[in-house]
């Protein structure tokens, strides 16, 4: 017969949920984390100039609305995209696709940001003055 520690009664050793090793790992991850965030953050901040909502329906810029502009809807098939001048963002406020992912993108307002109504078409990019006005997406996929 083996060992068996209940019948010898030898106490069993108990393994630690985490060593140091794994400590550091966490730590050194939660560091790069946050000095992600704090980039990001700056980024976003230095981000200087007029913004504009482009809206392009088959590829084609529709509608380029810089963000001083009064509260505007635009309307096209079954989309409805909204402007806010107060937050400087724009965003899809309803579609009539099915899973609504458009809608759920939420208030875009950083230059590069998009959202995209694949069955109706229809993107909505924000632009930053910096960038050209030419400036299109790299890709489309339907």
């Amino acid at each position: 017969m083996g060992r068996d520690n209940k019948k010898s009664g030898a106490p069993m050793t108990q393994r630690k949920l985490f060593n140091k090793q794994d400590i550091w790992l966490f730590t050194g991850l939660a560091l790069l984390a946050l000095l992600a965030f704090v980039w990001h953050a700056r980024w976003a901040a230095n981000v200087g100039g007029e913004r504009f909502a482009q809206i392009s329906v088959d590829r084609q810029v529709v509608l380029s609305v810089p963000s001083t502009r009064q509260h505007t809807i635009f309307e096209s098939g079954g989309v409805q995209v909204a402007f806010s001048p107060s937050a400087g963002a724009a965003r899809f406020m309803r579609s009539d696709c099915p899973d609504q992912i458009c809608v759920q993108a939420g208030w875009l307002s950083l230059p590069g940001q998009m959202a995209v109504c694949v069955p109706n078409r229809t993107a909505l990019l924000i632009v930053g003055e910096r960038r050209p006005q030419n400036d299109a997406p790299d890709t489309f996929a339907y």
